[in-house]
């Protein structure tokens, strides 16, 4: 008797599948942690269950947990982190799709770049039987990258266009409709089962914090919500290769090069009508034509293993780029290193984070004279590219040998968040990597104030006193008393994180802790706490922490 397709969907197996991937993930801002912890405990009897749950017709979506995320532009997209159980059922979903549509996609290789499927979701849950597994549901970014890159400055090299288009879609995840998504994966035979149970969790998931927005958006994190995307947008896809563009697209960014203005203004009339037919708009405001010279010709640098610029790639040469990585890390480049010892390595070390800390300060004294805005877009993106490398090199220097960091570097730091508030996160890491930040604690407290209209980059800056050992008495009386008065759960939750250090060494604060867990009204945060809590060196089990809190 053939098994129905909905039921393969969602089998013990295909589940299974799921939590693999869902588990093996990049996207850490993305998890329910408190979920997966939970779950890994019996993870065979909670995904049979789960099984039954969904296969019964009995199983409830749940309005996931949502944040904002701060874009270049000033505004914030809505980042989703779903249930376990969710995040779960979207992968099944997320994995069938995949496994039916992966030729079909792989078809537009030649200019879809972001979110390109891994090949192995193609044998479907046949994986689980496979040595090594691999689990990924995409290609590991950089490579795609690569491609993206090359391929648009081998264009370019060939001299034959003159200008680019350069658009995107106005709040693509947020905008697009249930309604498009459904005929689309209909039109692709996906099961009418399927289907059903999809739009029932599309209105449940999609939206803000405030409200959900029903019959439109897909939620922004999982991995399904970006295959999803690559399916809707593959009819552009296949209209630009069949009419022989210059197209090249990395989700929703979008670049054509052609041989006049006339030429891709046409291009883009047409690109917008097919999107329109979608309920789809352009962004008027990111959509630029321009004559390609030496500030816009697109060109870039590929990206090693381990996301960091390239100059010189010849294996004859060990080249201070390649340096930069540890020994442990050159992936493919591994056999012309591996003779390398600490001796002759860390002083080369030394010398490129020398050269990289001037670079970074010339660029920090040049901002003291001038406007950020009027800087050339390829300086700001040096300086973000150069503040990674440093943090690259001082993680190995500080693996390897007892090094501190120069403290002359915390302001640059500091500025970083200030100015590039999108990448917060990144500055974070770097300060991160300084044991005592104690006298410019004042510093960090002003830029947390100054930010209070962004709750993703004042998480991220709690994050830096997350060990909490060198707070006095007033700072943790100032982080407790904060928790009730803010509105944002995400901080809520940065300030509980630091509480639970403090608690270890002084448990003077205890009894208060234990009072705001209880009167914490955002399941997600208090069942992170929870987690972080059992996670920690107490080894607490989750249901004695439950009757604790509960």
């Amino acid at each position: 008797m053939k098994i129905s397709t909905f039921k393969n969907c969602f089998s013990q197996s295909s589940l299974r599948l799921s939590w693999e991937r869902v588990i093996s993930s990049l996207g850490a801002d993305a998890k329910d942690y408190f979920g997966i912890g939970v779950f890994s405990r019996n993870t065979d009897i909670v995904l049979k269950e789960l099984s039954k749950l969904i296969l019964s017709g009995n199983y409830q979506p749940k309005r996931p947990f949502k944040y904002f995320e701060p874009k270049k532009s000033g505004t914030q997209r809505t980042k989703t982190v779903l249930d376990i159980e969710d995040a779960l059922v979207f992968q099944a979903i997320s994995n069938h799709i995949a496994e039916l549509e992966y030729s079909n996609l792989n078809e537009t290789s030649s200019c879809v770049f972001g979110s390109v499927l891994n090949k192995e979701v193609s044998k479907g849950i046949k994986l689980l039987d496979e040595e090594p597994e691999n689990y990924y549901f995409f290609e590991f970014y950089v490579e795609p990258y690569n491609r993206f890159i090359n391929s648009i400055n081998e264009i370019l090299e060939n001299g034959q266009v003159t200008h680019i288009l350069e658009t995107d879609i106005t709040g693509f995840f947020d905008t697009i409709p249930h309604s498009t998504i459904l005929l689309e994966l209909k039109n692709r035979r996906i099961d009418s089962k399927i289907l059903d149970l999809f739009a029932k969790c599309l209105n449940v998931w999609s939206g803000t914090r405030d409200s959900a927005t029903f019959g439109v958006g897909i939620p922004q994190g999982p991995a399904g919500s970006f295959l999803i995307a690559n399916i809707i947008l593959d009819s552009l896809d296949r209209l630009a290769i069949k009419q022989g563009l210059n197209y090249y697209r990395f989700m929703d960014d979008i670049r054509i090069y052609g041989k006049s203005r006339n030429e891709l203004i046409k291009n883009l009339v047409e690109i917008d009508r097919h999107l329109k037919s979608k309920s789809l708009c352009l962004n008027s405001e990111k959509t630029q034509i321009e004559l390609i010279d030496e500030h816009n010709s697109g060109k870039e640098k590929v990206l090693d293993d381990y996301g960091i610029s390239v100059e010189n790639n010849n294996k004859e040469e060990v080249s201070r780029e390649i340096l930069e990585q540890n020994n442990t890390q050159f992936g493919e480049e591994k056999e012309n290193f591996e003779t390398l010892n600490p001796k002759e390595y860390i002083p080369l070390y030394k010398d490129a984070l020398e050269e990289y800390e001037k670079k970074l300060k010339k660029f920090f004294k040049k901002m003291e004279d001038e406007d950020l805005w009027l800087i050339d877009t390829s300086e700001m993106r040096d300086f973000l590219t150069n503040s990674q490398k440093w943090r690259t090199i001082v993680r190995v220097l500080k693996d390897e040998v007892d090094y501190k960091p120069s403290n002359s570097m915390i302001d640059i730091w500091l500025f970083g968040i200030r100015a590039f508030n999108w990448k917060t996160n990144n500055f974070v890491w770097n300060l991160q990597l300084y044991e005592n930040l104690t006298d410019y604690y004042d510093s960090i407290f002003s830029i947390f104030n100054e930010t209070d209209e962004y709750e993703w980059v004042q998480y991220q800056i709690l994050s830096i006193f997350k060990e909490a050992v060198y707070l006095n008495l007033d700072n943790k009386q100032q982080f407790l008393q904060a928790i009730p008065k803010t509105e944002s759960p995400l901080v809520r939750l940065g300030y509980f994180k630091i509480l639970l250090q403090t608690i270890k060494t002084d448990t003077r604060f205890f009894q208060s802790v234990a009072e705001l867990i209880k009167e914490e009204k955002n399941s997600y945060v208090k069942n992170s706490v929870l987690d972080s809590i059992n996670r920690s060196q107490l080894k607490i089990p989750i249901e004695t922490l439950k009757n604790w809190f509960l």
